[in-house]
């Protein structure tokens, strides 16, 4: 009898801790799971949520991207001195580079006698078109106002509807801005470079020339500021 009372004890005994040890466990791995899922998943909340945009609004912003992109590239002024010159607003060297910059073709320089009182220099480009000409023209005209002082006068740019010859009198330099044929025909550069006696068109008199010249710079009239 005691024996059978101590079998059923310890029966018991083992009954019942077998009945505890699944419950533990099971306790123990749900615990382990949601760690496991916590470490494994991103906990969702709304403001880490990304925003979906529909097919106008992500164009928009694709559009609105490459804007400044564009913006951040592209600097019109990049390269040049856009500080104001010592002979005059554009220093030669200057007005050069933003021809340059601004493709004008076949640049010539003549520097003009100290004399004839007029410019110090007479520039000559050719346009690839009317509208290379008219872009030529506004793009110098635009620089020369970020360098001008408020005593400049800002050019007036002649000739803005002539397909064939535009000018620019900058105080100290005349740009002329020619058509390849209008060039040709008017032909300054020999008249600047080796003088009437060697211009088959004029065989004038260098008077005469200066002159004319002259009557042509005097229709320059400042533009208004």
């Amino acid at each position: 009898m005691e024996t059978l009372l101590m079998f059923e004890f310890n029966n018991n005994s083992v009954l019942s801790s077998q009945n505890k040890l699944p419950n533990e466990k099971s306790a123990i791995e749900s615990e382990d799971d949601v760690e496991e899922v916590t470490s494994k998943h991103k906990i969702f909340r709304d403001e880490d949520s990304k925003v979906i945009l529909d097919v106008d609004e992500e164009r928009d912003r694709i559009f609105l991207d490459n804007l400044r992109i564009q913006e951040e590239v592209h600097d019109p002024y990049s390269g040049l001195n856009l500080d104001r010159g010592i002979r005059g607003v554009y220093d030669i060297e200057d007005l050069i580079l933003v021809l340059e910059k601004d493709n004008a073709k076949n640049i010539f320089v003549a520097s003009v006698p100290s004399e004839y009182t007029y410019v110090d220099y007479i520039v000559v480009v050719t346009g690839k078109s009317q509208r290379h000409m008219n872009a030529l023209a506004e793009y110098v005209r635009k620089v020369y106002k970020l360098k001008m002082h408020k005593k400049d006068i800002v050019p007036k740019i002649e000739g803005a509807k002539s397909k064939d010859w535009i000018a620019l009198d900058l105080g100290n330099i005349a740009l002329h801005i020619f058509s390849a044929a209008a060039r040709e025909r008017y032909d300054l550069e020999t008249l600047w470079t080796v003088g009437s006696d060697y211009d088959d068109e004029t065989h004038k008199p260098e008077t005469d020339i200066m002159e004319q010249y002259n009557a042509f710079l005097k229709v320059f009239e400042p533009a208004e500021t």
